[in-house]
């Protein structure tokens, strides 16, 4: 995917920062105006749903617009033209070239999510589509009282009998039910199927793909053969397993003036929180790029040259190049950290070190045999 525009890529001259983005925005049935409430964002339309807000994203035609500091009113993607590895380090080049790895946004499904699944690499490749599969994950930010979220099949579940629940319109039934509440995290790969009623609001991370398996045809206008057809197409992509949980059991380490938790990972994305007295110091080695969610307290993002605010609900991209990060606060202050992981290096060489047994750490993998931690371990 190539959308760089040359008449109007940023000058190599200017010295990447901390780069803050405009939400793009998504007006879909299920959603309502609950993000604007629970992070005060503002600028936003007043007149309709906000039912996600994309936090980054570089996609053919929608590509996310920088607001702050010299290369304010740049996009993402021309930017990754532009400064290539500077921006997304030395290991993403070598696994996605210039292609963007990630999307991130919130999600507020304040009514049904209708039943879907995600077609695997493999299977969006033997299809002829653009895009890769999708893995995606949810954290979830604020949920109503007794919310409730299906993923995955319940245990005796077959082929036969979702291919039967399918033509019956009663895909949701044969889904494993979970009783959510804020903090939990669930790890959705590709094949997952899954659905809500609504009462979430969550934090999703996910490959950068639109790749959709719809698993309702109540609203499709075809008959006979050719509905048979969708149906038999929509089955090829969906997992099957007993035993699966795609929830994941978070990692907390306590560093004494911050504490690490390690929320879920794949080999696409790892996604952390950090909880930190006043500050909080990272370092870029020029490998990878980060991506920080406020979620409490106001804070500064300070590094040798730049110093970018942040408030709730807000999201930075920090460039692979930029070297010692300070985050300051002046209370206790909590802050999500998405990034794709060298798995051995990245997450489980650091936990060993901890003393985190294996088997703990590939639960944030979940319980299944997708998990791409049990490959290193």
């Amino acid at each position: 995917m190539n959308m760089s525009n040359d008449s109007h890529k940023p000058p190599k001259k200017i010295p990447l920062y901390p780069l803050r983005f405009k939400e793009i925005l998504r007006n879909y049935s299920f959603g309502n105006r609950n993000l604007v409430k629970i992070f005060n964002k503002q600028g936003l339309p007043e007149d309709h749903r906000i039912s996600e807000t994309w936090e980054v994203c570089d996609r053919p035609n929608e590509s996310s617009e920088i607001t702050n500091g010299p290369l304010a009113g740049y996009t993402l993607n021309e930017c990754i033209h532009t400064y290539q590895e500077k921006l997304l380090g030395t290991e993403i080049i070598e696994k996605t070239g210039l292609r963007f790895p990630l999307l991130i946004k919130f999600l507020d499904a304040a009514t049904t999510l209708s039943e879907q699944a995600h077609h695997s690499d493999e299977l969006a490749k033997a299809q002829g589509l653009d895009d890769p599969g999708k893995t995606e994950a949810w954290y979830m930010i604020h949920t109503s009282e007794d919310a409730i979220i299906q993923c995955g099949n319940k245990e005796g579940q077959t082929i036969d009998s979702i291919r039967k629940s399918l033509w019956n319109e009663k895909t949701k039934e044969t889904m494993r039910d979970y009783t959510v509440n804020s903090g939990d995290a669930f790890l959705l790969y590709a094949g997952t199927m899954h659905y809500t009623e609504g009462g979430v609001i969550f934090y999703e991370i996910m490959q950068n793909s639109d790749v959709y398996i719809p698993l309702s045809f109540r609203s499709s206008s075809e008959k006979g053969e050719e509905l048979d057809r969708l149906r038999n197409k929509s089955m090829e992509g969906v997992h099957i397993e007993d035993g699966f949980d795609c929830k994941t059991r978070p990692i907390t380490i306590d560093h004494g003036s911050y504490s690490h938790t390690y929320l879920l990972a794949c080999e696409y994305f790892s996604l952390e929180r950090i909880d930190f007295e006043t500050k909080y110091k990272i370092n870029t080695d020029n490998s990878k790029f980060f991506v920080f969610t406020a979620l409490e307290d106001k804070m500064e993002i300070i590094t040798s040259k730049t110093t970018t605010k942040l408030a709730p609900g807000q999201t930075c991209l920090i460039p692979a190049n930029t070297g010692e990060i300070c985050f300051k606060a002046n209370t206790k202050a909590s802050i999500l950290k998405a990034y794709v992981p060298n798995l051995q290096k990245d997450i489980i060489n650091p936990l060993r070190l901890e003393g985190i047994q294996d088997k703990e750490i590939s639960l944030l993998g979940g319980i299944t045999e997708l998990n791409h931690l049990d490959n290193y371990l």
